[in-house]
């Protein structure tokens, strides 16, 4: 192309706030120096070789061209209807019409006119994934979703999208483009673009574009002087300013390059390791000198595995060019959990760039994390994250994060801003805990997700104690298939141990471990009138040595409503015994079900009760009822573990909290010395078969739990040794070919595998198409069918906040008023300071979406609430009483401190 003339600076890009409207040329290059910086600053080495390859180039060119195409993202404001939308419609520009046509977005309107011009500019066009149809689908994607190709809007843009505007517009979209080609290098196309090279290339535009779109970049940018020309000179300028302001805006959003002391896993961690931690940390280093691959770390509970996986990502990311991780756990108390230990390792063992972000719905009220809203770290005043990077859908592109699995699988997930989650995996570990927690459908996700990262050479770690052979298989193989080594033989993990797949194969390692027996007692328990377990009497018995002598017990029920009942009736119950005996038993109760300020701190409570290093907290006699929130990454210690009957894999793990720390064993009593003890509460009916109780089916299958008991009934002396008996117990259970004479098959069988089946089926359709298989990029924003999934198939729950009525009328949360107007605002939206959602969001607790039918105008939140993010899907429950009470729907609720949120009274027995 020849030699470009000036753009026309009253051509605006932004204007919104601002005290001047900002020239759409001015933002165009602003985005494409914020590419460059982010591609010097902070993209990982790993990362920006792998966004080459999937270009076909070298690093300086693939450079090039992301500038370049970021320069080119907002393009198509220059048309009638968007500039239009200024205070003074046209009246700042000069010579062009207005456009009488069907007005349309920008985005939309890139994806339909880019195509044609970048085949000017040398672009194949072709097939929907030749790079000129590439390109402008993925800048048509800037704001999340993609568009739909057809030939028919390639052809004839203008006749297509009549919004487009000629004469004076379309010369000035020309004019535009090949300025910003000009001043980026003028980049030669491309040979191809991957379908993961566009989704990566999408993400970096998206993540340019709100960076500069930042009233207070827009706002130093004005008062710095913008060009009094369009020419080439002018603006040149202009690009050289932002590129040295797009350094310091990188900085102060925390995207920076991080790095790791260099050290073995002494440096890594003050204590010395195990022999799993030490096989890792001798061998693993020979294996990552090579192809980035996939870590399955198997091993008892309570055997560092945590630990493992950091020094083993660590030493994966350096060798990948990809340092920094993303740890994703099962649940919210988990990953906060998790977040210490992690910000624990960040500071002893990284160099600059190390924010570190916690990702899941109510991490803003972690007040670890984010005490008053502020990101700084209470333990140690220590920022663990920008502001910025606090913000929705940005957490992930910190080098440091933990959350739940969600925040993963959500790049995988057919949805807005998918591209932009998958940017922010891509240049760090991924590091997944308890892999057996999940579902079928989260597993596919999961594989789906593996796939992706092993096309594009992210390390993998996995962590599970009790996976079943079978399931950590296919992972490895989904994993191995991106990469392209579809027939590369997985062989089992030889149990304790790990096994290290790549391109260059994979071979299992066995490792050494503390071998323990876990005596194993079945308590057969009956069923009352009402299908629910009468399990007091049971747990008394099991649990009267502790009030002679003492000891600390946890007592794991599968259902809130369970728990909060055995907890009133062992509350009473210790009070009278141990009265009698001279020692009364500390008493509490955690589930989900509390509010969420009140569920951080009984969790922190007891943690100082139960947890590693006494610090002088631990009971001299004490229980904890619970539901199976403690049966994963929470690290507590108890002398004896009572249990429902649940899946063998979640015993194991609740049998995992069961004497897991030998600091403590010289204080044990004398009835729980050397004798790690799991006892498991079957239902049974008068015929002493097993009766699931009525809420049961809806937590676990009925067939794992029939398998369950009858391998615990097969049990030799009802010992379980560990580590070796550990995998064939697990195997056993969940055992996909049965049918045998030693395992006949049963309906309840077919049904849990039919269950399985399909929700792997809904996995397929809910995720992205494997890379390679895309094509169209709609396909990765899916339709409005798919966009009704989300990570947890079927989680029909809801959250609820409970307040009072004052005096006034006015609804209380305790002695203030629960926020029902805006505080300030501006284009009509209602807006509530941070101080004001976290009130609110403090207080709310989870409930199951069968408590939220039939809901009543009492139950209406404020309307104002509608507009917040936060607040919008909350519901009320007015209370009053003593004990305080109140309708939701056509069920009444109790709140107390004790119990939480109850659908029966705190007094009842």
């Amino acid at each position: 192309m020849g030699e470009s003339s000036a753009v026309d600076l009253a051509v605006w890009g932004k204007s919104r706030g601002l005290p001047a409207p900002y020239p759409l040329i001015c933002h165009l290059l602003d985005a494409a120096a914020a590419v460059e910086a982010l591609w010097d600053q902070y993209l990982a080495p790993g990362l920006r070789a792998c966004v080459a390859n999937e270009l076909g180039t070298d690093e300086h060119h693939a450079r090039q061209l992301l500038a370049y195409w970021a320069g080119l993202h907002d393009i198509c404001k220059c048309m009638s209807c968007f500039q239009a939308q200024s205070d003074d419609g046209f009246g700042r520009l000069v010579g062009y019409e207005s456009v009488d046509a069907e007005p349309t977005g920008h985005a939309f309107a890139a994806h339909v006119w880019l195509g044609q011009l970048l085949s000017g500019f040398g672009y194949k066009v072709g097939r929907v994934s030749s790079p000129a149809i590439r390109v402008a689908q993925l800048l048509g994607g800037h704001h999340g979703v993609f568009f739909s190709f057809n030939h028919r809007e390639f052809g004839d843009p203008l006749g297509f999208l009549p919004a487009l505007g000629k004469g004076a517009w379309e010369e000035q979209r020309h004019t535009i483009a090949g300025l910003v080609y000009e001043l980026t290098g003028r980049p030669e196309a491309p040979p191809k673009i991957s379908d993961a090279g566009a989704a990566l290339a999408c993400g970096l535009v998206i993540l340019a574009d709100w960076l500069v779109s930042q009233d207070v970049f827009l706002r130093e940018r004005i008062d710095a002087g913008l060009p009094e020309h369009g020419g080439a000179e002018h603006l040149g300028r202009h690009l050289a300013r932002s590129r040295a302001a797009a350094v310091k805006l990188l900085g102060e959003a925390g995207l920076g390059r991080l790095t790791f002391k260099q050290g073995d896993f002494a440096d890594d961690f003050p204590f010395e390791p195990n022999d799993l931690q030490r096989s890792i940390s001798e061998r693993l280093p020979a294996l990552v000198d090579g192809d980035p691959g996939l870590l399955l770390i198997m091993a008892p509970m309570g055997e560092g595995k945590t630990e493992a996986a950091l020094h083993a990502g660590r030493l994966m990311g350096e060798a990948a060019g990809m340092p920094g991780f993303f740890i994703g756990l099962p649940t919210m108390a988990t990953s906060d959990q998790m977040l210490r230990r992690v910000d624990d390792f960040r500071r002893r063992r990284t160099n600059g760039a190390d924010s570190l972000t916690l990702l899941h719905g109510l991490a803003w009220l972690n007040s670890a994390y984010s005490p008053e809203g502020e990101g700084v770290n209470v333990l140690t005043g220590d920022p663990m994250a920008t502001r910025w990077l606090r913000g929705s859908k940005r957490g992930l592109l910190a080098n440091l994060a933990v959350g739940t699995i969600d925040q993963a699988l959500l790049a995988v997930l057919r949805g807005r801003h998918n591209v932009l989650r998958m940017l922010g995996l891509v240049g760090k570990v991924l590091v997944v805990d308890e892999v057996h927690a999940y579902d079928s459908y989260m597993q596919g996700l999961l594989k789906a997700l593996l796939e992706w990262l092993g096309a594009l050479k992210v390390p993998v770690v996995l962590l599970s104690a009790t996976l079943p052979v079978t399931v950590g298989r296919r992972l490895i193989e989904a994993y191995l298939k991106g990469t392209g080594a579809r027939d590369l033989p997985v062989p089992q993990v030889t149990y304790p141990g790990w096994i290290y797949a790549s391109l260059r194969g994979a071979e299992p390692v066995q490792v050494a471990s503390r071998k323990r027996t876990l005596h194993v007692t079945t308590r057969e328990v009956q069923l009352a009138s009402d299908r629910s377990l009468e399990r007091s009497a049971a747990v008394r018995e099991i649990l009267s040595p502790l009030i002679r002598d003492g000891g600390c017990a946890a007592v794991i029920c599968n259902t809130v409503a369970e728990a909060q009942r055995t907890y009133q009736e062992l509350a009473g119950w210790v009070q009278t015994a141990g009265s009698a005996d001279g020692l009364v038993p500390s008493i509490g109760l955690l589930h989900s079900r509390f509010e969420a300020h009140r569920r951080e701190q009984i969790t922190s409570e007891m943690v100082s009760w139960f947890g590693k290093g006494d610090g002088g907290r631990r009971p001299r006699a004490a229980i904890l009822i619970a539901t199976q929130v403690i049966e994963q990454s929470l690290d507590l210690d108890f002398d004896l573990v009572v249990s429902d009957l649940a899946p063998i894999a979640l015993l194991l793990q609740r049998a995992g909290r069961c004497q897991r720390h030998p600091e403590h064993d010289a204080e044990r009593p004398e009835w729980a010395k050397n004798m790690m003890r799991l006892v498991v509460l079957t239902p049974v009916d008068d015929r002493g078969e097993l009766a699931v109780p009525r809420g049961w089916p809806f937590v676990y299958p009925t067939a794992l739990l029939r398998r369950t008991r009858d391998e615990l009934a097969a049990l030799p002396r009802g010992e379980v040794a560990i580590p070796v008996a550990i995998q064939g117990l697990v195997d056993r259970v969940y055992d996909e070919n049965f049918g045998n004479e030693t395992s006949p098959v049963t309906q309840e069988d077919v049904a849990r595998l039919a269950d399985e089946q399909t929700k792997d089926l809904y996995a397929q359709m809910a995720a992205i198409p494997a890379p390679g298989r895309v094509g169209d990029l709609s396909r990765l924003s899916g339709d409005e069918f798919v966009n009704e999934y989300s990570t947890r198939l079927g989680a029909d729950s809801g959250r609820v906040v409970c307040c009072t009525v004052g005096v006034d009328g006015r609804p209380m949360l305790g002695d203030k008023p629960l926020p029902v107007v805006e505080a300030g605002g501006r284009a009509g939206r209602k807006w509530f300071t941070k101080e004001q959602v976290r009130l609110v969001m403090s207080n709310t607790i989870p409930v199951p979406g069968t408590w939220l039918r039939g809901l009543s105008a009492d139950n209406a939140a404020p309307p104002a609430w509608a507009d917040s993010p936060h607040l919008s899907n909350l519901v009320l429950v007015r209370m009053s009483g003593e004990q305080p009470s109140g309708p939701l729907g056509d069920r009444t609720l109790w709140l107390s401190e004790e119990l939480g949120l109850s659908d029966f009274p705190p007094t009842a027995s």
